[in-house]
């Protein structure tokens, strides 16, 4: 990786799909000195990668490997460009956009944090190439600070991370409780970027990250004593009979990546499944939702 300050380029390119822009901006850090990725679709189905480099980096060979690399996690790159831009500091520019967080007892911030972790708090090391999953997203904060409660009067066996994006969640949880995570998500580059993930921060050997289509995967069989869902409104409550089966009697499970007035509908579904709201957290209009399993164990 270039490490020249001054970033006179920037390469742009359109991506189709979550997991092909992590893919990309993974593939871009190795030749860039700074990535970033961002929605520009409503619904999450088109991203924008930016990458700034000391000199020209996009190439025909580079192109093609962007284009492959989309394509293998089942998206599509939809073009690219390159731009001249006037020299400034960049990569102290990219610090200050995404500046560490602090949520909870969890200190989260990109691989250009310079300072130390402070003390007391849990660092997570999770780069702003990809805007989704670094704690940004208001979803992300709800499961963390549930997480961070959770943390300070249960100690927990085996644990669960359904959707785990870039493996926040299941990085976070590993390093709170020391336990083995399993951790699933239906796309691929995800799920590479969240076994990067892992490494980075030290808990590879904790948490196992696999493709998996939710709760009825294999690897998936045993009950758990806490489950992370950080989806979608809809999956949650298309999921909820599953979710049952997985947890332990008086289990905890964390969902999220809902909107507040759709809490009713979610917590409808799962209340047939003998499942209870413990505890709700909103931030930013979405809600986290802390549910607890019943003493009878339900199929």
């Amino acid at each position: 990786m270039n490490t020249d300050p001054s970033i006179p380029w920037r390469l742009s390119a359109r991506v189709r799909g979550a997991g092909a822009a992590a893919a990309v901006a993974e593939a871009l850090d190795a030749v860039c000195v700074a990535v970033a990725a961002f929605e520009t679709s409503e619904r999450g189905a088109e991203w924008q990668v930016d990458a700034y480099a000391a000199t020209r980096a996009l190439t025909p060979e580079l192109e093609i490997r962007l284009a492959l690399t989309a394509a293998a996690t089942g998206g599509l790159l939809l073009d690219t460009s390159e731009t001249r831009l006037a020299r400034r500091d960049w990569l102290a520019d990219n610090q200050l956009a995404f500046p560490p967080l602090r949520i909870g007892r969890f200190f989260v911030h990109g691989s250009h944090h310079g300072g130390s972790v402070p003390a007391g708090m849990i660092g997570l090391e999770i780069d702003a190439a990809t805007a989704f999953g670094t704690g940004e997203h208001p979803s992300t904060r709800g499961c963390l600070l549930a997480l961070h409660a959770l943390a300070k009067r249960r100690r927990l066996r085996r644990l669960l991370d359904i959707g785990t994006g870039t493996g926040i969640l299941a990085i976070a949880a590993a390093k709170c409780w020391h336990r083995p995570v399993l951790a699933g998500d239906t796309d691929p580059g995800s799920v590479l970027l969240a076994r990067h993930n892992t490494r980075d921060n030290g808990v590879a050997a904790l948490v196992r990250v696999r493709r998996a289509l939710g709760y009825r995967d294999r690897a998936f069989a045993a009950r758990f004593d806490l489950v992370f869902a950080n989806i979608l409104a809809r999956p949650l409550m298309r999921m909820a009979r599953d979710l049952s089966g997985r947890l332990e009697p008086g289990g905890r499970a964390v969902l999220s990546g809902l909107l507040r007035r759709q809490e009713a509908m979610v917590l409808s579904a799962h209340r047939g499944r003998r499942l209870a709201l413990e505890r709700r957290l909103v931030v930013d209009g979405w809600s986290t939702l802390v549910l607890r399993s019943g003493a009878r164990r339900s199929g």
